[in-house]
């Protein structure tokens, strides 16, 4: 498994983190038939606020790991490029918006938990079955977390933006502190708690909708 996300991380890091500059797209959409659609969409640097925001590290890596190995549909950041290029738009331009996505990113250390979950503008009661099995597995792999944290309610990225596009409560942001993304570092966490963490939370979203 590590030396399956190393390889699939030199493709994010390259560039000092600008990724695949020659890549057709900036960002790349794998079809792998499931309802759950994960996300990274910061997998490498990107344009933001005028400026240049560093690629939260390892989330392409572990986002593509989860896809393939799982069999989920994934969509990745490929390069940078230097302006504003949002995956909301590139989810509605290709007409995908009617997956329920797992939008994966980083967060800073010293938070006081190790994974923080945004519900963007609709609250948490909206997802309530969902945020109970993360409750659950959270118990089960011993993850500290918090919903809607402040700094961290997804508003601002993908999930408050669906929610406005498309008025559904089809998004939830994944933030993981370091420590849980690190696949060269802290290894063992990422292969027994964030991955299989991912992966379960996945497969119970996708049941609800594809056993209907």
């Amino acid at each position: 498994m590590q030396s399956k996300l190393i390889d699939a991380d030199k493709k994010y890091s390259q560039n000092n983190g600008a990724g695949n500059l020659s890549a057709n797209e900036i960002f790349s959409y794998h079809e792998l038939g499931s309802y759950v659609c994960l996300s990274a969409p910061h997998s490498t640097a990107s344009f933001v606020r005028k400026g240049r925001k560093v690629s939260d590290l390892y989330t392409g890596a572990i986002t593509e790991y989860v896809g393939e190995k799982y069999k989920y549909s994934y969509i990745v950041r490929n390069k940078f490029v230097p302006e504003k290029n949002l995956i909301n738009d590139y989810i509605l331009r290709k007409g995908l918006e009617k997956h329920f996505f797992l939008d994966i990113h980083a967060m800073k250390d010293g938070n006081g938990f190790d994974l923080a979950v945004g519900t963007g503008y609709f609250p948490a009661e909206r997802y309530a079955s969902k945020i109970k099995k993360i409750e659950e597995l959270c118990k089960k792999y011993r993850i500290s977390y918090v919903i809607n944290d402040e700094n961290y309610t997804g508003r601002a990225g993908l999930t408050g933006r669906m929610q406005k596009d498309s008025g559904l409560a089809n998004v939830l942001q994944l933030e993981w502190r370091k420590g849980y993304r690190d696949i060269f570092n802290c290894f063992e966490k990422v292969e027994h708690s964030t991955i299989p963490f991912i992966a379960e939370l996945a497969d119970f979203i996708n049941k609800i909708y594809t056993d209907k």
